[in-house]
């Protein structure tokens, strides 16, 4: 048997970058980044969707979060507030028996299988012919003579160097890479807020604690979490079918730094391994086989925000407040996590809706840039309220829709009403989804619902 014919290669040193084309660059394909890549592409734009990671779906997938946050008003009937593309999402996985609603915080939230929801997306970005540029970390922004527009957006990626020529850009990245690369101010809040490593237990004998409220646990996490090496006494802890639980117990410092974000990782999963051993010893009918069946990654919940042109305040958060340029509608609470034992959570009324003026999406300094998910700026109490999925799927809707009304402008002079007329599905629109059923439950703020 003769081998096969190779050829020799040998790495240029002068190589010039790759160059890709499209009409919208969106860097980050989580729930904002992916929600807008698809929006855009609805809209005629060609889309090229970027992130750091090798897959696509940011910490909806790495994270395994599991659990959809903020699509629904609050009280005993819940009515969807966040309409878009996305709702092929959820409508194709609620039938296929991959998510399912639940009582959560005076309102609904959506269990879902992280395999499902990373697949769903790989089929519609292969569909729809967006391109993937995916393992590719973000190193140099590059602007025009007058430095407020980015011209071109480079990649280094593990097969050399990719450059983006874009007419506009989505910063769906969560940290606010691209304006922080085009030297732009950013805003950092002055107290640690706090990440979490997710995990998914198997092997659980869930018949046996179905009905257990969180005070079981948290009261078992309080009396012999020090024993165990806890830091965390409360959080969430959902199951996602048969033997099988997602839990949300732990607190991680998430620094801005590699090596300190991969400790804070390994960090993480030890406490998951300690939530497994109390768990086994306390509970040893329920848990006494459990074991852990995946650990996320470092969920990230906030680290830089624009300096946008307006700015989310707690105060409208609790007020309702309606800015005139307001692009969605929010109901959760102010879930802010800033000390290691425990969460700090406001709840509101049933009848409370918060909203998110597009300013707080647009950084000052550019002109064809506008940032969708936790990067928006705003006081960090008040993010708190809307960097949850449901949310971040409006801003990526409401992203698209600007920089596709905007052309060769600038988004500082967008017309905003009608901006907001190709929005009103998020600003008006209620649906009762056909999936809640019977999901009901008590309503009013002191009301945290079944999980």
């Amino acid at each position: 048997m003769t081998g096969h014919p190779q050829t020799v290669t040998v790495r240029r040193g002068d190589d010039a970058a790759a160059e890709l084309d499209c009409d919208l660059c969106v860097v980050g394909s989580g729930a904002a980044g992916l929600s807008a890549a698809l929006e855009a592409q609805a809209l005629g734009e060609r889309v090229i969707l970027a992130d750091a990671a090798p897959q696509l779906g940011g910490q909806a997938i790495s994270a395994a979060l599991g659990t959809l946050c903020g699509l629904y008003s609050n009280g005993p009937d819940p009515q969807r507030l966040v309409h878009g593309v996305m709702d092929g999402m959820l409508r194709a996985l609620v039938e296929a028996g991959e998510a399912a609603p639940r009582r959560a915080r005076n309102t609904v939230i959506l269990d879902y299988s992280v395999n499902a929801w990373q697949r769903w997306a790989e089929r519609e970005v292969a569909a729809r012919g967006i391109t993937p540029l995916l393992g590719a970390v973000l190193r140099a922004v590059v602007r025009d003579g007058s430095g407020r527009r980015v011209e071109a957006l480079d990649f280094a990626t593990r097969f050399g160097d990719r450059r983006v020529r874009a007419r506009a850009v989505v910063d769906a990245s969560g940290d606010a890479v691209v304006p922080w690369l085009a030297d732009q101010e950013l805003r950092t809040a002055n107290q640690p807020i706090l990440g979490t490593v997710m995990a998914l237990f198997e092997g659980v004998d869930t018949a046996a604690c179905a009905d257990w409220p969180r005070a079981t646990y948290h009261e078992a996490m309080k009396r012999r979490g020090a024993e165990f090496g806890l830091v965390r006494f409360d959080g969430f802890i959902f199951p996602v079918g048969d033997g099988k639980v997602n839990l949300n117990l732990t607190h991680v410092e998430t620094p801005l730094d590699p090596v300190g974000l991969s400790l804070a990782a390994i960090e993480g999963r030890r406490q998951v391994d300690a939530l497994l051993a109390l768990f086994r010893d306390e509970f040893p009918k329920a848990y006494g086989r459990a074991r852990v069946a995946h650990y996320g990654q470092a969920g990230i919940r906030q680290t830089r925000m624009i300096l946008g042109t307006r700015r989310l305040t707690v105060e409208a958060v609790r007020s309702g407040a309606l800015p005139d340029d307001r692009v969605l509608r929010c109901s959760w609470p102010i879930e802010l996590h800033t000390t290691m034992d425990t969460t700090h959570w406001e709840m509101f009324a049933d009848d409370h809706l918060h909203h998110l003026p597009f300013g707080a999406m647009t950084p000052a300094g550019l002109d064809n840039l506008v940032v969708a998910g936790r990067c928006v700026d705003a006081e960090p109490a008040a993010l708190a309220s809307v960097r949850v999925m449901g949310p971040c799927f409006a801003m990526g809707r409401a992203a698209a829709e600007a920089l596709h009304q905007t052309g060769a402008g600038s988004v500082h002079q967008l017309d905003l009403g009608a901006l907001q007329k190709r929005l009103a599905d998020n600003l008006e629109r209620t649906t009762r989804d056909p999936w809640l059923g019977g999901v009901t439950g008590e309503s009013g703020p002191e009301a945290y619902g079944a999980g």
